[in-house]
Parts: structure tokens; sequence; C-alpha cells
């Protein structure tokens, strides 16, 4: 977006700075821009790479979206003005509002049974109230959740304040509570584990999704983001659910190697195990699940922790 008005790819950068005069020594000195080799050569064959972005600088929300399987693009190289797009015309990202921009994502979806749109760093960012995040959910079905844990988020210093402390989440870099709001109203959301720009650092970063698929292709891949066959990790180190049981009147669990076994609902913690395998039952009323949502939580003693999707039973 350049002054209100959407600009199409592809962009000659090249020929739009027309103020290199106005550039640091730095910056104008490598101007105009060379086409260089690729950046990353060395990429394993057994890597899957897939469409993905994440944008920000909506109009109406400071959001910050990613859309997995998506080849929707918006915004620019230069996000902290170093060349002096926002100084002549140009948004600082996508330009227009959240609900525009979902649209696009979808739209811009490379398999249509796979892939979608997911609401990053909600509490240590963002800061989204719940309603806001009720509507993004309730916008379309391809919507997919939100992280529920962010790596990034659980290293540094919000706002340069080392005390900050994102409402009602205790632990820095987990949205758990957020979590478990919204699936107390019955929503779908799926939760993902990322480590944003931890990677970074060149340490052991935390913060992954294990996708459960019968091939390993991107299409079967997104299918997995979509149907919410994954899960969220901090470690992805060897501890994993063998066996996982549910119905309407108990859930069973049986892990790879001895964790605590963590039942939680919108009724507060049902139960916690330690071992190999538990079983909760479900509280009924008239016979039916007196309840709207199980999801269960493993963690060992290596640090790792597993976070399962929801089993829901309605309102």
């Amino acid at each position: 977006m350049r002054d209100g008005a959407e600009v199409s790819p592809p962009i000659n950068w090249n020929e739009v700075i027309t103020w290199a005069d106005e550039l640091d020594e730095e910056f104008r000195s490598t101007f105009p821009f060379e086409e260089s080799e690729p950046l990353y050569t060395n990429i394993p064959e057994d890597i899957i790479i897939s469409s993905n972005a994440e944008h920000h600088g909506f109009t109406n929300s400071n959001c910050h979206i990613c859309a997995p399987g998506s080849s929707f693009r918006s915004g620019t190289f230069d996000a902290v003005n170093r060349h002096k797009l926002q100084s002549h015309g140009f948004a600082v990202g996508y330009g227009k509002s959240w609900q525009e921009g979902f649209a696009a994502m979808i739209d811009a979806l490379d398999y249509p049974n796979g892939g979608g749109v997911m609401l990053n760093h909600p509490t240590w960012f963002t800061q989204f109230s719940d309603e806001v995040v009720f509507e993004m959910l309730d916008f379309d079905d391809r919507v997919l959740g939100i992280e529920i844990y962010n790596d990034y988020s659980a290293t540094r210093d919000w706002f340069q304040n080392p005390n900050y402390v994102a409402p009602d989440e205790p632990e820095q870099g987990f949205s758990l509570n957020l979590w478990n709001r919204i699936l107390g109203t019955g929503r779908r959301c799926w939760a993902s584990c990322v480590p944003d720009h931890s990677v970074c650092k060149g340490k052991d970063w935390n913060g992954r999704n294990v996708l459960l698929i019968p091939t390993f292709t991107e299409e079967e891949c997104l299918r997995a983001y979509r149907a919410g066959n994954f899960y969220g990790c901090l470690k992805d180190n060897g501890l994993t659910i063998e066996k996982f049981e549910a119905s309407a009147t108990q859930i069973t669990v049986t892990t790879s190697r001895e964790a605590t076994i963590r039942f939680i609902s919108d009724r507060g913690e049902l139960k916690s195990v330690s071992g190999l395998e538990a079983t909760v039952d479900i509280p009924l009323n008239d016979g039916k699940p007196d309840l709207t949502f199980v999801r269960v939580e493993l963690a060992d003693d290596s640090g790792e922790r597993v976070f399962m999707q929801p089993v829901m039973f309605g309102n």
C-alpha cells in the first residue's frame, strides 16, 4: 500500500526509490540493489518448504498474523524505515483492515483443504482482548487458532520492562489461560507452539508443532494444520502420547515415558497423575457431559511439555 492505494507485484525497488540521497551512508552505499545468489543454500533434500508470512501493520489492529499455506504477500522489506519507504507513503505492513487481510490470506491458500490463519502471540505482544480473539476466530472456519507458546516472548523483556506480566498469564511466553477461555465458549481453537526469533540466537530453541500425517508431503502437512491433527510442545525430545481414547464418559492417555498427565477443562483441572497412563471420568448431568472441553498436558523432568488439541463436548 502506498498513499492508500494498492501496489501490485512485481515491484522494482530500484525504480521506486528515487530518494537515495536521503538514506544514511550505510544504506546509500548499497543502492541500487543487485540481485544476489539465494541466501539459504544448504537446504536438506527432505525439507518441505511451504508458503507463509507474518502479516502486520493492519489499520484497525496491531495484531501479528501467520497464514501457513497461503501465498498472500503484504508489507515491504523496510519495516524499520531504513530505506525511507514509510517517509514516502508506503504502509509499514499491510495497510488495510485485518478483515480484508484475513480474506486475502484465505483467498490465496495454495490448497483448498489445507492451511489457514493463526493468531500470533496474542497476550505477549498483541495483547488481544477476548472479544477481539472471538471475533477473529468467528471470521471464517479457516481461522485455525492461536499461539499458546512463543519462545521469543518467553525470553525477551517486553517493552523494556523486565517485570511485565500479561494479564492472567502467570507463565511468560504462554497464553494458556486465554486458550482455556476460548475453548470454554465452545469455539474450536487449535493451539500452536513456536520459537519465533529465538532461533536466531543459535540455541536449542523451544516451541515446535508435531504434525500427525500419513505421508510426508506439503499438502498433508497443511491438511493436518487445518484439521488439528498436530500437537504443540517445547522440545520434541521423545515424550509423546502412545494411546489416546476419548468418549462421552472417559478419556484415557498412555505416554511414551513417565510424565505428569494433566486433564484440564472449563471446570479447571479435573485430574493430575504421574506415570505412564491416566484415565479421567467426564462429569455427567442427566447422562450427558457436564462441561465444554477437556484438554491434556504432559510434562516431564527433561523440561518437555506437550499440549494436545482439545476434546470438545459442547455447551
